[in-house]
């Protein structure tokens, strides 16, 4: 009996200390978070436009140290934002398990100018960080680097150029030459372009270089059709107008292009509803719940939404994917152009890249083919 009693007190006192094993709970911490290694902190750097296309530097950073050794490689997201700022709307270039990401320099001086509101051959200082994170939609997850500041000098980008404007019946100015729509020049020496609503059938359309005067002004030739032909240039009042370009037979919302430097002209039907679709928001890869932008004018879409991770794609309708709006390899997760599939015999553009978690507003304009994502 007294074996037995002292066999059941082992027992007790093993079941007890095995319950208080079991309780103990192992702290995920890390011991070091990220470092930026290049470029070095503090340094200045002047853009030049000539040099748009090549790659500025390469951030590059070590990796995230942690206290248990078999934890999953960790997602680093380099962010930017300029100086005083402390990351209250960071632009994020990359979300990565790598560690670097190179930024050429026509990008850079597109961020300082376009996102951050920077002015042409004035000092800029953007500060740049690391985060690391285990789970990516877990901000208690995340351990962040040291800051570093960089300088920059960027170039002017604006091409000062003479608009050109659209009008005709076709359109909301009528044949009302000081009411004709401003063309917006989208790169190309004497190319413009513009969305409107055009009104059908029997409709037609001209541009003019002068408001509230006839001349100069372009239209086309016998052979010019609703969708494409030749300019005809009518350089002052002395020489007979040209024909006028036919407006498409469908009403709708078309992109019209002038080109006066190669004289050619193309219009085709474009958007007039978007709706936002991809793993990076709430709508997932299903057209049918693919989110609303709203229109502002033609050619111009707005959306303030969350996102997440992932990518995007623009969609016309909800029923299926063409036709549809990517981008190309230029694009990055807060601005790039704009890359249209009409139909299924044309290949899918690539997915725009969600700049992470956060509330943003998405800016597209189909007639100079761009987009924007903006952190509210």
């Amino acid at each position: 009996m007294k074996k037995l009693t002292i066999l059941i007190l082992a027992m007790g006192l093993f079941g007890l200390f095995s319950c208080k094993k079991d309780e103990t709970k192992v702290v995920l911490t890390y011991f070091n978070p990220a470092k930026i290694v290049t470029p070095t902190a503090d340094s200045i750097y002047t853009l030049i436009k000539e040099k748009k296309d090549s790659i500025l530097f390469t951030i590059t950073w070590n990796a995230a140290q942690y206290n248990l050794t078999d934890v999953v490689k960790p997602t680093y997201t380099l962010e930017m934002d300029t100086i005083g700022n402390n990351f209250s709307k960071p632009i994020t270039l990359s979300t990565t398990q790598d560690y670097s990401f190179p930024i050429r320099v026509g990008a850079m001086n597109d961020f300082i100018l376009g996102i951050f509101k920077g002015k042409a051959d004035s000092l800029a200082t953007l500060q740049f960080r690391v985060k690391a994170s285990l789970v990516a939609t877990s901000p208690a997850a995340n351990n962040i680097s040291e800051v570093i500041t960089l300088e920059f000098i960027p170039y002017s980008s604006v091409v000062i150029v003479t608009p050109i404007y659209l009008l005709g019946d076709a359109t909301s100015a009528l044949w009302v030459n000081t009411d004709a729509l401003e063309m917006t020049h989208i790169g190309s020496e004497g190319e413009f372009a513009i969305v409107e609503h055009l009104s059908g059938a029997g409709k037609f359309i001209k541009f003019i270089a002068n408001l509230g005067a006839w001349a100069p002004q372009w239209g086309t030739d016998a052979d010019g059709t609703s969708e494409e032909g030749n300019l005809s240039y009518r350089p002052t009042e002395a020489v007979p107008d040209p024909v006028a370009i036919p407006s498409p037979d469908l009403e709708g919302d078309y992109r019209i292009v002038a080109d006066t430097a190669n004289l050619l002209y193309y219009v085709s039907w474009t958007s007039s509803e978007l709706y936002l679709v991809g793993d990076g928001c709430d709508a997932g890869w299903t057209p049918g719940n693919g989110i609303a932008f709203t229109k502002v004018s033609p050619g111009i879409f707005t959306l303030t939404t969350t996102l997440k991770a992932g990518g995007l794609k623009f969609l016309e309708t909800t029923t299926g994917w063409p036709p549809q709006w990517g981008t190309d390899a230029s694009g990055t997760s807060n601005f790039g152009p704009l890359v249209y599939q009409p139909t299924e015999s044309v290949p899918d553009p690539a997915n725009i890249v969600s700049p992470g978690a956060g509330t943003y507003t998405i800016n597209l304009n189909l007639a100079t083919m761009k987009y924007e994502i903006v952190a509210e």
